[in-house]
């Protein structure tokens, strides 16, 4: 007995074996995509939390408004979140037109640098190796000569967005510095107001690569824009460079004026020494807290807002403004778009599998619908129901299972390749190895639970019905009167095939409505994948890095498109196959034969995907709200025609594909497989 199970159990696979395939498929596209999408979002986070701690990135920084922090400011500072953890810097922005720009009420003037929102970092030490927080590492580095008679300075790497500079390349600052002083006049000292006419010069040692600055494309300053009324609008960087040591330290000529015994004096000055140290200037702290939590969860977060309140308390020598890696346009604009593709995993995640769990669902309980005159051998036989049932249980398990299995490595893949679609606006932090799989495990066991459970409820319903009546075939369902009956003007204008074909499309209505709900919902797929691209490539909104997860989307969701069609399809053909053989026994052509199949594909498909576009105008909305861009007015008019077009495709694709198996019908097996 044993030996006569496992024969049927493999002439059901054999004979089965494009169903097999068709349920694998269904459960690599839909849980391959959306546990890929989530993987992809845990790993993105997961990569920047690394980058985060590997690079010892600030949590917080200070800005003060009024100048630079005094001792008295860090010692508080240090206290509360540990010497080790605090580090001052400066950072000075400015935007310079045609070479000359505006700092702290100074005319400045620079050959060597672009026009644009200039950031200038300052340290207080001697190398970019020395900097504690936010690790500075070179991209380049250029000897520059000893006796060069100039301060060694550092730009940004080259980008997208930041020109390359030249190996070597020279700077001057030129501005005019007023002071008063005291000089000596003869034996006596006196109040001198000094005019200073100050040429610094700078050499490019080298080029850097900041933490603080992976993204490529658009990275902000604090410059407000002043074309915009929205006060959070802001312009984008030109170039960043860094100074350690002394910003300017060179001899300068100019003029003393002032009065000596009433006697006014005016008098020429030469080589003066001019000299702005980094300590002058060091109105930027920095600090890392020792936080046990991942960037941007919610432990780190209340962590934040405790050291947040912890600064408010303080006291400072001037106006601090207090930014977090929120206000850090690389970090925070990385972290939104792990958070704009979780949205879309989300709402894409519960219409693939509800696609997919139909049509599966569909696949299995037709099964063994079809199977009815098997399962009544073998209870004749003397097999118990419960052993009946797990033939077809082991068959939708080892389909849901190898789907489920590929689908895991595809999810993988598809993650990897999101993240690095991102090289075009970021310099990636390294890939993450940490892999969750807890998205992928609950759709994965929904599909495989939802299929068994239903295989087994069909399985009972026919196994409890007596053999001679299994092996019986069922009563044909009578004609049902269609709409267009009630518009004689139509129906009567119809030839006989096209009335039988209306009347056969609603003969079957649960597969009619099962085949529209599907062909429905993966035309809406289809739409919303369109509709995203467009918003992205040819609308420029949600930035250039989003174009690759609209493209994968919409792949993914023409796969289950075409895969639904399909399997349905060839369901149907394979229920039919007595019918499609009385055919061919009265005469009708190979054409007419697959013609009568052919018209109720089309009616149903068409009539599915008329349904799909107000679902995926839903659809759409869902995702362009999750997203934060995009509407269903900026939506190009040629999308809905194109979503509309690749269904009609996939479906015309479809039917060329199944001809064969219609027209190689055998009649006598088919018209003889009921006795």
């Amino acid at each position: 007995m044993v030996r006569t199970y496992l024969k049927t159990l493999w002439r059901m696979f054999k004979r089965h074996v494009t169903r097999l395939v068709s349920i694998i498929l269904m459960v690599v596209v839909s849980v391959g995509l959306t546990a890929g999408i989530f993987m992809s979002t845990d790993k993105m986070k997961d990569s920047l939390a690394e980058y985060h701690g590997a690079n010892k990135v600030s949590d917080i920084m200070l800005m003060n408004k009024d100048g630079a922090f005094t001792d008295e400011d860090l010692t508080q500072l240090k206290d509360e979140f540990g010497e080790d953890n605090v580090i001052v810097g400066g950072l000075l922005e400015f935007e310079v037109k045609d070479g000359k720009a505006t700092v702290n009420d100074s005319e400045l003037t620079f050959t060597g640098v672009p026009d644009g929102i200039i950031r200038i970092y300052i340290f207080d030490c001697d190398s970019p190796e020395q900097v504690t927080q936010n690790t500075l590492t070179f991209d380049e580095k250029y000897e520059v000569p000893e006796d060069s008679g100039a301060i060694t300075v550092y730009a940004e790497r080259e980008t997208y967005q930041f020109a390359a500079p030249e190996e070597l390349q020279e700077f001057t600052l030129s501005t005019v510095i007023e002071t008063t002083q005291t000089l000596q006049q003869g034996p006596f000292e006196v109040e001198a107001d000094v005019t200073l006419n100050v040429e610094q010069k700078y050499v490019l040692g080298g080029t850097l690569i900041n933490p603080l600055h992976f993204v490529t494309r658009d990275d902000k300053s604090f410059t407000d824009d002043p074309a915009s009324d929205d006060e959070d609008d802001v312009l984008d960087l030109t170039a960043i460079y860094y100074v350690f040591g002394n910003l300017i330290d060179t001899t300068a000529d100019g003029r003393a004026t002032g009065e000596f015994a009433g006697i006014p004096f005016d008098r020429e000055i030469t080589d003066q020494q001019v000299t702005v140290g980094a300590s002058e200037l060091l109105n930027e702290v920095y600090i890392r807290l020792n936080s046990d939590s991942p960037l941007f969860t919610l432990g780190y977060e209340g962590d934040v807002d405790d050291a947040k309140e912890a600064i408010e308390a303080m006291t400072f020598s001037g106006a601090v403004e207090t930014l977090t890696m929120h206000e850090n346009f690389s970090f925070e604009s990385f972290n939104e778009y792990a958070g704009k593709i979780l949205g879309i995993g989300t709402v894409l995640m519960f219409v693939f599998l509800f696609v997919t769990v139909l049509v599966v669902l569909s696949t299995m309980t037709r099964l063994l619908d079809e199977e009815r005159s098997q399962i009544a051998c073998l209870m004749t036989l003397g097999y118990r129901p419960s052993a009946i049932i797990s033939k077809y249980l082991i068959f939708a398990a080892i389909g849901t299972l190898i789907g489920g299995f590929a689908a895991y490595f595809a999810g993988l893949g598809l993650a990897w390749i999101i993240y690095i679609n991102f090289e075009w606006n970021f310099l990636l932090p390294p890939y993450s190895s940490n892999v969750v799989m807890t998205v992928y495990i609950i759709i994965f066991a929904v599909i495989l639970l939802s299929t068994l459970v239903a295989t087994d409820i069909a399985g009972r319903k026919l196994t409890s019905q007596p053999p001679a009546e299994l092996l019986r075939p069922k009563s044909p369902k009578e004609g049902k009167t269609v709409f267009l009956e009630r518009i004689p003007f139509i129906w009567n204008r119809l030839s006989f095939k096209y009335k039988s074909t209306m009347r056969n499309v609603l003969r079957f209505f649960m597969r009619f409505l099962m085949t529209v709900v599907s062909v429905a919902f993966s035309t809406a797929l289809v739409l919303t994948g369109l509709a995203v691209l467009d918003c992205c490539l040819l609308q420029e909104i949600g930035g250039a890095a989003m174009i690759g997860v609209a493209v994968i989307v919409l792949i993914f969701a023409a796969l289950l498109n075409f895969v639904v069609i399909y399997t349905l399809t060839n369901i149907n053909i394979s229920e039919r196959e007595r019918e499609l053989a009385t055919l061919m026994v009265l005469g009708y052509h190979d054409g007419e034969v697959a013609g009568y199949i052919y018209r109720e594909i089309y009616i149903t498909s068409i009539i599915g995907i008329l349904f799909g576009l107000p679902l995926g105008c839903l659809l759409c909305l869902l995702v362009f709200n999750v997203m934060g861009f995009g509407s269903i007015g900026g939506i190009s008019w040629f999308v809905w025609l194109l979503a509309v077009l690749l269904s009609v495709i996939f479906t015309i694709i479809v039917t060329l594909m199944l001809r064969p198996k219609i027209v190689k019908i055998d009649m006598n097996h088919s018209l003889k497989a009921i006795e």
